[in-house]
């Protein structure tokens, strides 16, 4: 890319961020006044209104990072001593709660043993929640996903799967089915996908896609355990950049597939 096309870019992704910001002030201060008018299909067009933002901030974030990727940059890494399991759980009981309407039976699995890891929170939430929504969309009205964690001698082992359902969730239409677990499927999904690899290696891991048991696909991530040396030397984290800007990272990182009922005014105050 040419340095006066990189720079266009640059502009239009600072332009697009700057109105997403805009358009979410405007409905933050609309959500009140409409909620008074005890007409429940306003809020419908603020649910709708605000999953369309929150789409277009995933977008903005997904343009960042195909910059940075152009760039060479590596993302912002802020590593604390981590304990998985509390992470996922919580994370878990957030994507079962919003995605409740999806008709998808999502799963927690953790195999009891406990393993601390070097990890940065935020960062590890995003990759889960990018490899959860395309999970999510695979499995279908009716299908399976969930998220597995467990030990395996020296690395802790996190595994989304999916039991690759027929039935497409309502509002996913424009996203691609079981391919899209793949590198060559939509570019939101391609980004998600470079994004957890990007994570991954963040966190000295790998991260490989496995055909499942019988149907769907598997996204395996591999972490190595923190060592003792690492375990005592570590201080209180700093305060990193957080891309979301401070809104659900689960409404933003699963906006694609879930319904737009999801996004009424109560649920994402």
């Amino acid at each position: 890319m040419s340095k006066d096309a990189d720079e266009l870019e640059c502009f239009l992704a600072e332009q697009l961020r700057e109105q997403v910001g805009n358009l979410m002030a405007a409905s933050q201060l609309l959500a009140p006044v409409i909620r008074e008018q005890e007409n429940r299909h306003y809020d419908q067009y603020m649910a709708i209104l605000n999953q369309s933002l929150y789409r277009l901030l995933r977008l903005a974030e997904h343009v960042d990072l195909a910059q940075r990727e152009r760039r060479g940059d590596k993302l912002e890494f802020h590593p604390v001593l981590l304990e998985l399991e509390p992470l996922c759980r919580e994370l878990c009981q957030k994507v079962t709660g919003a995605a409740a309407p999806l008709r998808v039976d999502f799963q927690w699995e953790w195999d009891g043993r406990e393993a601390a890891v070097l990890g940065d929170p935020l960062l590890l939430r995003r990759m889960l929640l990018n490899l959860i929504a395309n999970a999510l969309h695979a499995a279908g009205s009716g299908g399976q996903a969930g998220l597995r964690l467990c030990t395996e001698g020296r690395s802790v082992r996190l595994t989304v799967w999916n039991s690759g359902g027929e039935t497409p969730l309502p509002g996913s239409e424009s996203i691609e089915s079981e391919s899209s677990w793949k590198k060559d499927s939509g570019v939101q999904t391609r980004m998600g996908v470079e994004l957890a690899r990007e994570v991954v290696e963040c966190h000295q891991g790998t991260l490989v896609f496995e055909q499942g048991e019988r149907r769907g696909l598997r996204a395996v991530i591999s972490l190595p355990v923190a060592n003792d040396t690492e375990a005592t030397g570590l201080h209180t984290p700093r305060m990193g950049y957080d891309p979301t800007g401070g809104f659900s990272q689960v409404l933003v990182e699963l906006s694609d597939v879930l319904p737009f009922e999801a996004y009424l005014p109560e649920d994402v105050e």
